[in-house]
């Protein structure tokens, strides 16, 4: 009877990111000490329309507004990068979307054929809960196993 000699599969794990440096920091942390060293790690951030909209003037033109377009997801991605860089993310593995946030994150898991999904959510309950929540629309539906990061765990931690 052959010997057969169990190898661990790399797996491909996408972050999901908000673009605030102490949850991203958070997310990225805890991504990278749950990944394998050969695990393939990429990251995805997403502008949402309703953010542009809100700075969008009325009285713009439509070249006006693509630039204003061009400007926040040139923005986003300089920030993700920045973001990254200090956990050895290259600019190659950054992925900035502009859409509805759970559509997007849900089509990158599928076209880049992802294994695991890794996102931070803030907890929250009671009445917080019912204004809705980024990481439940992105839960509702996920293709592949998630890992979810509790942010502010880590601040906990250290204060006891």
């Amino acid at each position: 009877m052959a010997n057969k000699v169990a190898r661990k599969v790399a797996k491909k794990v996408l972050v999901a990111l908000e673009l605030n440096p102490e949850i991203a920091s958070e997310v990225l942390v805890k991504a990278r000490a749950m990944c394998e060293p050969d695990d393939e790690l990429s990251v995805i951030t997403v502008v949402d329309p309703t953010t542009l909209a809100y700075t969008v003037d009325p009285t713009m033109t439509g070249k006006m507004m693509r630039s204003s377009y061009d400007q926040a997801m040139l923005s986003a991605r300089d920030q993700l990068v920045e973001l990254c860089e200090p956990y050895n993310i290259t600019p190659e593995q950054c992925d900035v979307r502009y859409g509805r946030i759970a559509h997007e994150v849900h089509q990158a898991l599928e076209e880049g054929q992802f294994d695991v999904l890794v996102l931070g959510s803030h907890g929250r309950s009671g009445w917080r809960r019912l204004l809705g929540s980024v990481a439940s629309s992105i839960l509702h539906g996920v293709p592949v196993d998630t890992w979810v990061v509790k942010i502010g765990k880590m601040a906990d931690d250290a204060n006891g």
